[in-house]
Formats: C-alpha cells, structure tokens, sequence
C-alpha cells in the first residue's frame, strides 16, 4: 500500500506539471481522478472509529424519551355509559366531561357555588324570565388552537334537544330555542320561566361542541376522542379499562406549577380489587366507590389519606308504576311500611350512613322526612292491612324480584339486600327474589323499565332542591328513569315552585310536593352516603373534590 501510495504521489506530480504547460490537456486526467483515487476512498475506512461517535452518544439521544409526563392513576368502580354530551347521564360520565370541557357556568372548585365560567358575567334576563343572554368571554380554545365560539353552545344545546339521549329531560323540558346573534354572544329562550335555570345551565349537556366532533343528527357514544375548551383531552381509551388524558395545551386559565401532565384512570370490577390496587401502589387514588366500610378501613392503612368530600349521594328503591305489581300505589305502600332504615344502616355499613325520609336530602331548600312523617315504618300490621285488601295472604302472597347491582355501589350491597329482603319477608304475604346484574346492564334495563322494582343512586345534577323531585316526579322525566310516575298535581306544584323567585313559596310548594310523593311513593328514599376518596400520600398531598362530587384532576398536588 505504502509503494502504492508513492506511485500516485509521483503520477499527481505529473498531472500538475500537464497542467502547467498544457491547458487544453488536463481533462483526461482530471477524469480519472476518481478511479486513481480510490485508494485514497479507503482512508475513511481508516477513520470508522471517530465514524461511530454518534453511536457513543445514544444515551443522550434517548434522555428526552426517558422522561415521562408526570402522571397519575384514578381507580373508579364506575363504568362509562357514553361519551356524547347529548346523551351521556351518569356522575362518572360527567366527571370526565367537566374536566375536557367547560360550560356557560361552572362550580367554583370544592364548593357548590355556581359562577360564570366560559360566559363574562352572569346573563341578561328578560323581564318575563324567559330570555337570558350570555355573552363569551374571548381566549377559550380547542387543543388545535379554534377558538370558542357562542354557535359550539347552539350545536351542542340543539344536539341534546333534538336527538333524544338519556340526557335530554335536562333540556327538553326547560328549552324553547338557542340562537347566536354573533360569535360572543347566545341567546337561550325558555318554555316557562325557571328560578333555577343558571343551576340547570351548569349541567354538562349545555356545553360547547366544537364543529366536526360530533354528527349533527346521531348520537355516537364512544368517540375516537373527546375534547373541548376544558384543561383536559382524552387521546386515547378502551371502554371500562383505561382513559388517558393529556392536557389541552391552550387552556385558558393554565395550570398550577407541578400539576399533573397526564392523567391516566383505571376500571375495577369491585371495591375489592381497587382497594388492593392502591394499597399495592399500583393506582394513586381511589374513587368512586369504595363504600363507607371500606373507605373507613383503607382510612386506617399506614400510607394511605381517607379523603372526606363533603359530599354524598341519595339511595333509594325504584318501584316500576308502568308494570304490575307496582302499578299498584297500595303495594308501594306496603312496602314503605315495612322499612327500617335504622336496621339497614347497623347491619349492612356498621352505622356510617344516615337514614333518608324524603326523596330531598336534608339542607336542601324545603326539605322534610315526609315519609316518616307518613309511613312511620316498620309497621308490619299496617302493611298487612293493604296487602290482605288487594287479595294476598300467606297462601297468596306478593312476589316479586327485588334487583340490585352486586358490586357498583360498594362491597355492602348485598348486605343491605339481605337486610331488605328480610324486612319484606317478615310479613308471610310477601315473598322477594333477589336478583344481581353487573352495572352495565343492569342501569340500561331498570332505566328501561324492565324491572319491576331496582335500587339506584342518585347525586344532584345542580344543586337545588327541584333536581332531587323533578327527574323523578315530573310526568315528562320520571319515563327517563324506570318509574313512569305521572300526576298533574305533581306536575303543577313543579312548575309552580320552579317559576317563582320568592324563596317562602318556594319552600310551601316543595312540602306539598314531598308529601305528595310519600303518599303515591314515587321512589322509596333509603340512605344518605358520604362519598370518600383514598389516596396515596407518598405520592399525593392533596386532591380537591368538595360537596359538588367534581374531581378537578389539575387541581391535583404530588407529594414533596
């Protein structure tokens, strides 16, 4: 190599000194450069330690896939029943929708106070009450950067008017029509006038949709994604396994230093397996629903925060008026003769919750025990008398399916079942069938008013008295439900105590109202029960949820 190395030194020489002499002459040569050269192309070859350089750097190349958005995992029993604002109705649907999206007015976070939140102040109200006029506060945007517009409320308000989702007894009732004179500006005229409408309006059906993300004339329930002007968008999800969300890099109001940059919730079938998971530190917090028992005990745990929310939903049978034997209001009566409720709560969740005598849980305006006043239960010979008068004895007695999910409302379900069904059966004219269905199927076919008789929860949708007996006792709403309860005089005393301001009226109607309920026994109320959350505090300081039942997840703080 070295001699060939001279021979080309010597034959370069040779071409300068053509080149001199020579001009025209030089081409040839100068074309064979390449060929006499590619001794010289080996030279790199020589050089392939410094060539694999970049390969000795791929640790650094790698560092930005090392770090991972600061995450945290949500544990939840519950299940996602849709997606489609103009459909979904379930507090965990709705929990997801308020934090990718934001609505005309919103809760002020960890209260029940309801402000203005995409709208710039409270609305214009016309004198007659029917008219309110918001007008948008500018700078609220999609994750693409579109900017909100007063015709995304129009498209979303007119979507659930139209399209008849499980929703719409939050809007059709109430809604004449919705127009937007201009980009800022949505105009929302009423059927009648409504005292608590702004509450109504902080219902997640009265949210924005931006164009495209859903058809105009269907409801999909399960979108590819789902976003809005909110601090969150979901990317991606496996229905009733894992939601991801990610943050919408254009929230208005940003986010708190050290705030979570991905939120990730995982499903469980049962409290059992969720409250393993945050006591293995597989999940961060776990939420609904634990259950008052078991959220006591994993209180207890070294390592673990039992977080109070202040908060607590109703529970509450639901007797079918539309089928036999329910159609019958004297059998409805007899069984809320024969409830103890006092015995439901010592037996099945050792004392945690409260007993429940009004379908309005106490704090709310007007509310009153109605049901003890009426029933004064257990008063088993009273409930022989109505069942001995519609024909059934020992050798006839009612019977019936008492239905009930086994795991969604806690690990004590099936103790407060036994409980009840041993409280029917104390009288030999009656005789229940327990039946279980998992949540799924079970909420779409006692909604549906295939069963006879069910067990729900309830949490307010607004706060106000008129949202724990309208959905239920309005002969418009109460189909939505399962009950199919229809009366006129319910029916005025609603609309009657919903159009008027003056609190005093107000709380008149709402007793007439509730003693009208216990005595046709719209719904049999139960329980009060306090919703808790447990978290982690190795990796969580805080979590902010409040009475409202909100989970704002940017509100969420790490520990250290």
């Amino acid at each position: 190599m070295r001699k060939l190395h001279w021979l080309l030194v010597g034959l370069l020489v040779i071409s300068l000194v053509l080149v001199a002499c020579a001009p025209a002459a030089p081409e040839e040569p100068a074309a064979e450069e390449p060929t006499a050269e590619e001794p010289a192309a080996e030279e790199p070859a020589a050089e392939e330690p410094a060539a694999e350089e970049p390969a000795a750097e791929e640790p650094a190349a790698e560092e930005p896939a090392a770090e991972e958005p600061l995450t945290v995992i949500i544990g939840t029993t519950d299940q996602i029943n849709s997606l489609d604002f103009a459909d979904a109705y379930s507090v965990h649907d709705w929990e997801l929708f308020r934090n990718v999206n934001r609505g005309l007015m919103g809760f002020v976070p960890g209260t029940v106070d309801i402000v203005p939140e995409v709208a710039a102040d409270f609305p214009e109200i016309s004198e007659d009450g029917l008219t309110y006029t918001f007008t948008i506060e500018p700078g609220w945007k999609y994750p693409d950067g579109t900017e909100l517009v007063a015709g995304d409320f129009v498209r979303g308000i007119t979507r659930a008017l139209t399209l008849e989702g499980e929703v719409s007894p939050l809007v059709l009732p109430y809604v004449a029509s919705v127009e937007a004179p201009d980009d800022q500006t949505l105009v929302i005229t009423l059927n009648s006038p409504r005292g608590d409408f702004l509450q109504i309006v902080s219902s997640t059906p009265y949210m924005p949709i931006p164009e495209g993300a859903f058809p105009d004339n269907e409801i999909v329930e399960f979108p590819e994604t789902l976003y809005g002007v909110g601090p969150w968008q979901i990317t991606s999800y496996t229905v009733n396994e894992q939601v991801v969300l990610e943050r919408n890099p254009n929230y208005k109001e940003g986010f708190p230093e050290g705030a979570p940059e991905r939120v990730i919730i995982r499903y469980f079938e049962d409290p059992t397996q969720m409250s393993l998971a945050v006591e293995n530190g597989e999940i961060d917090v776990a939420w609904r629903t634990l259950g008052p028992v078991e959220a006591a005990r994993l209180g207890s745990v070294e390592g673990l925060t039992l977080y109070n929310t202040g908060g607590g939903g109703i529970r509450y049978l639901v007797p079918n008026h539309a089928v036999e034997p329910f159609s019958n209001k004297a059998l409805r009566q007899a069984l809320a003769y024969l409830i103890d409720r006092d015995e439901i709560i010592d037996r099945a969740v050792q004392g945690r919750n409260d007993p429940l005598y009004s379908q309005v849980p106490p704090g709310f305006l007007g509310a009153t025990e109605a049901f003890r006043e009426r029933y004064d239960s257990p008063n088993i010979e009273a409930a022989e008398e109505l069942l001995a008068a519609e024909g059934y004895s020992a050798d006839n007695p009612l019977v019936f399916d008492l239905w009930y999910p086994p795991e969604h409302y806690g690990t004590h379900a099936a103790q407060i079942f036994q409980v009840l069904e041993e409280q029917f059966e104390r009288t030999p004219l009656i005789q229940v069938n327990l039946q279980v269905q998992e949540w799924s199927t079970y909420v779409s076919a006692l909604t549906g008013g295939e069963y006879p008789i069910g067990y729900l929860g309830w949490f307010f949708d607004y706060p106000d008295t008129s949202n724990y007996l309208d959905p239920f006792a309005q002969s418009a709403a109460s189909p939505f439900l399962g009950i199919s309860y229809a009366s006129d005089e319910m029916d005025r005393l609603l609309a009657e105590a919903a159009a008027t301001d003056d609190q005093d009226e107000r709380v008149a109607l709402y007793e007439q109202a509730q003693a009208l309920y216990a005595e046709d026994v719209v719904t049999i109320p139960l329980t009060i029960e306090t919703e808790y959350a447990v978290f982690n505090n190795s990796r969580i300081a805080n979590v902010t949820i409040g009475p409202a039942l909100i989970f704002n997840y940017e509100l969420i703080e790490f520990a250290g």
